[in-house]
């Protein structure tokens, strides 16, 4: 018999990691005044009972794209922000979709690890209001100010939240080792991990939507390099230095796979920059890591 709820994990001062049943992880932030959700996972739990164990303080959700997994919960809460690219897509999910889901995750090790059923959501019918939000967003919790940055790839409105304060990067789906951004161009992506690699000197973990993965026993931050080979990656791609590799992600998704280092990127290899998007000159890609 697994565990009866989600693993909740204090990984700083006010700072918790919620991971729902192997599915996805979301974060609770705490400061002097209020607290930042970040994600609401998939709905399988009844998440504002699980925040308020930690905190009685007023809090805010915020969404780091539109994905079933991390937006599926949604629908328990007043209010969402979010970035307008990936409303749709939000308010798109399925009752049915998010039980597939569940299912695949539980069979590769969630249903060993926690005491679930994939057709326990808690839904409710009315949707919640959406707020906007784009780079440059801030919400002070009271001596914490948390930052938002837009790093489109992962999804059109994939968003990453710095906690400079905690040194902390909580980055969704955007920037990890296994980065699934098939539906964007590389050029996309390289702009989006530039700004990450850019604000390494603010941060020294990054965590990302899915630690404790299918029900893995751990809660762990992605590896430092991650960014940086990432950006190695994109700049072989777009130098034409490399082949990817095709795989098979998921039981039916078709992936193109280049690897370095830390990190994995799938990509569309047809699709290095889109019609009408500025492209990167080869020779001026960025800061040049192709050592590591």
């Amino acid at each position: 018999m697994g565990m009866k709820g989600p693993l909740v994990t204090e990984i700083a001062v006010n700072t918790y990691a919620i991971n729902e049943y192997g599915l996805v992880t979301m974060y609770l932030l705490a400061g002097s005044s209020r607290a930042l959700l970040i994600d609401t996972g998939c709905g399988f739990c009844d998440l504002n009972a699980v925040v308020r164990k930690m905190t009685d303080l007023p809090y805010s959700v915020v969404l780091t794209h539109g994905h079933l997994d991390h937006a599926g919960g949604m629908v328990q809460f007043p209010e969402i922000f979010l970035n307008r690219r990936d409303l749709l897509m939000a308010e798109s999910i399925t009752s049915s979709e998010l039980s597939d889901y569940a299912n695949t995750l539980g069979e590769m090790g969630s249903f060993d690890a926690y005491d679930f059923s994939a057709d326990a959501l808690h839904r409710r019918e009315r949707k919640p209001v959406f707020h906007f939000i784009e780079e440059g967003w801030r919400i002070d919790l009271g001596g914490r100010v948390i930052e938002a940055y837009a790093v489109p790839g992962h999804t059109p409105g994939s968003m990453a939240f710095l906690d400079r304060k905690n040194r902390i990067l909580f980055s969704g789906d955007c920037c990890n080792t296994n980065l699934l951004a098939d539906h964007a161009s590389v050029t996309t992506i390289y702009r989006s991990i530039m700004k990450v690699v850019g604000l390494m000197p603010a941060f020294d973990r990054n965590f990302n939507g899915h630690t404790g993965y299918a029900g893995s026993p751990d809660c762990l931050s992605q590896p430092y390099d991650v960014p940086k080979d990432l950006l190695w990656i994109c700049q072989a791609i777009l130098r034409h230095e490399v082949q990817p590799t095709k795989t098979t992600f998921l039981k039916n998704m078709v992936l193109y796979q280049v690897r370095h280092g830390t990190a994995t990127l799938s990509y569309n290899p047809d699709r290095l920059t889109d019609p009408g998007e500025k492209p990167v000159d080869p020779e001026k890609l960025g800061p040049e890591i192709r050592c590591r």
